[in-house]
């Protein structure tokens, strides 16, 4: 039956308010909403102070906890990163070296795709101030040219860093209009349409981002809202942790670190024995094969990933935060255009110097300046590089 115009007005008027009442209803019944049942009981347990490598959040969804709490206390040192901290284990990586030589706890986070604004995201759910931060930023050069450059951070790569339990925290900050989270809306609202079945708290801030789809999604908005009201109890529970007391720092002298670089110059160079760019042989042959490559840079103020690197450097710079950075080279035997790159590299220079953040330099865009295992191959650190790092990051974080 057509109902006439201010009928079908006054139906949909009524049959609003009981929708929403049903749904209410069907919440409340829920085992889950409850507090019956967890969807996240089974995860591992955290050594803390923390330390080791995490590639993700997966199997730590209230890890975000314990990073604020070291964050705090200063108790490790945090190193985010990304497909870097993915290559073979090696002593020279600082999850090791900082570990196992120096007895300094260290946990490194991260794998490919892991970058400026996922590493912003992290912070932000940790919350809190950063003044006692021991935190130290890998930064690649491959974040800032082609796909990666142009589109940031993809939502997949995201939400592998912001489980449920740090988006509620997200969540709270929104609603409560504090202007540092407001990007994280932004960015969920950008990809609202890849969000799929993703939890209610990314919905609602994804509706959040703009006055568009907040009137859009008017009447779901509540729903959501009451949804994250229910369950926030059992997102905002305490990491479990399994406390540790770390030995005694071990010093390094000055004169041990070159030593430490030759040998690792030694070694990159017995496994480059079928090439002479300097990239060890497995990669050579699967990867390189006498190739050489072009890069697709940006000019200066065109990529999505300078934004988010603003992004990242405003935020820790508002929370008193002083990381130390390290800007990582590229193989110039391979890829022959990287003073196409220099601009942007001298442009994150700049932005560092700027809000006086502390970075060891390592880019070079010539082959006359290249070190043989300053890489493994042509983006990842080798036992050279990762030398270097430990050594400018010992330095700083006595």
């Amino acid at each position: 039956m057509n109902l006439p115009g201010p009928y079908r007005a006054f139906h949909h008027a009524v049959a609003l308010p009981i929708a929403v009442l049903a749904s209410w209803l069907l919440l409340s019944s829920l085992p889950f909403f409850n507090g019956e049942a967890s969807p996240f009981r089974g995860q591992d347990t955290l050594d803390y102070p923390l330390r080791g490598y995490l590639a993700n959040f997966d199997g730590h969804p209230f890890l975000t906890d314990a990073l604020a709490k070291t964050f705090a206390d200063g108790s490790s040192i945090v190193l985010l990163g990304s497909s870097e901290l993915t290559t073979s284990d090696h002593p020279s990586k600082p999850s090791s070296f900082f570990n196992d030589r120096l007895h300094v706890p260290l946990i490194a986070i991260g794998h490919a795709d892991n970058q400026s604004f996922s590493m912003f995201s992290q912070l932000l759910s940790a919350g809190g101030d950063l003044a006692n931060a021991r935190l130290a930023i890998l930064v690649s050069p491959s974040w800032f040219v082609g796909n990666s450059g142009e589109r940031g951070t993809n939502l997949a790569s995201f939400l592998e860093y912001e489980p449920s339990p740090s988006l509620y925290r997200i969540q709270r900050r929104v609603q409560e209009k504090d202007s540092l989270a407001t990007p994280i809306a932004g960015y969920l609202s950008d990809h609202r349409t890849e969000l799929g079945s993703a939890q209610p708290v990314a919905r609602w801030l994804a509706h959040e981002g703009s006055w568009r789809t907040r009137l859009l999604y008017f009447f779901s908005q509540p729903w959501n809202a009451e949804i994250i009201r229910r369950t926030s109890p059992e997102m905002r529970q305490e990491q479990p942790v399994r406390k540790w007391t770390p030995s005694a720092r071990q010093d390094i002298k000055a004169d041990q670190w070159e030593p430490l670089y030759a040998a690792g110059i030694t070694e990159h160079l017995a496994q480059c024995t079928n090439n002479s760019v300097y990239v060890n042989d497995a990669y050579y042959s699967e990867n390189i094969n006498g190739r050489t490559r072009e890069i697709e840079a940006y000019p200066v103020g065109k990529s999505r990933e300078e934004r988010d690197f603003q992004l990242l450097l405003n935020y820790v710079k508002a929370k008193h935060g002083r990381p130390f950075f390290i800007i990582q080279p590229l193989n110039p035997f391979v890829y022959t255009n990287l003073k196409e790159v220099t601009p942007t590299i001298a442009w994150i220079r700049d932005e560092l110097d700027r809000r006086d953040m502390p970075y060891l330099d390592l880019w070079v865009d010539d082959t006359a300046r290249f070190q043989p295992g300053a890489l493994t191959d042509v983006m990842h650190l080798g036992p050279l590089g990762w030398y270097r790092v430990d050594s400018a990051m010992n330095a700083y974080f006595r």
